[in-house]
């Protein structure tokens, strides 16, 4: 069985080592990775240790991955299972609905859940509030984008029937288009609104109201 003949701590990367086995390069791993496995010079390692060893190591690295993905937004549980596949798919060398297979997804995924870096439920409520302000939507839209999100139902009607005024969103949807369509005749300025609206996913009876206030305006 090969035995540690060395541990050297990396030069281009924080917090990694490389291990020697009978005097050869055997693998690197992360602080972490080499604490949690007691390992020193001279320890002997049996084939299934190494295997668990890097194992846990490449679990660790796709859990960091996940970490810095997740670190410049919020993202779905379905959002950070898609990154993963990609990742495991380039770094194998395997097609995507082969590393779809892969035991770590769920590892890392069930690890992201358990500490609260993964909740659906708080995602789409960021997400939405985020449409609100800078892209607002119809609630058919806002339902389809959650859905493409991996969102579930229950979770996406929970958070949509919240205070979601879809009149205020279509009028603030058409704010700024409207200050170029003032000067445009009556029906061609409704045809505008309503072509613009039913392609942001607003009701028929919504773009109406719109239309009918609009008018009073003029």
């Amino acid at each position: 069985m090969p035995q540690i003949s060395a541990i050297e701590p990396q030069k281009r990367k924080k917090n990694r080592y490389s291990v020697f086995l009978d005097g050869n390069f055997a693998f690197g791993i992360s602080a972490s990775t080499l604490f949690e496995n007691q390992l020193e010079v001279g320890k002997v390692l049996k084939e299934e240790e190494i295997v668990s060893i890097l194992q846990k190591e490449e679990l660790s690295k796709l859990t960091d991955r996940a970490l810095h993905f997740l670190s410049y937004r919020l993202r779905s549980e379905k959002e950070v299972t898609d990154f993963l596949i990609k990742k495991i798919a380039a770094k194998e060398n395997i097609k995507y609905h082969q590393a779809k297979d892969s035991l770590l997804i769920n590892q890392v995924v069930s690890k992201l859940k358990k500490y609260k870096y993964l909740n659906d439920f708080e995602f789409a409520k960021w997400f939405i509030s985020s449409r609100i302000k800078t892209k607002p939507k119809g609630l058919r839209l806002l339902k389809l984008e959650l859905f493409n999100k991996g969102i579930d139902k229950d979770i996406a009607e929970k958070v949509l029937s919240k205070n979601l005024n879809q009149k205020e969103l279509a009028k603030k949807a058409i704010e700024k288009k409207i200050k170029k369509w003032q000067k445009l005749p009556p029906l061609e300025l409704k045809k505008k609104v309503y072509s613009y609206l039913a392609g942001r996913g607003f009701d028929w009876e919504i773009i109406q109201e719109i239309v009918a206030i609009l008018t009073k305006k003029r």
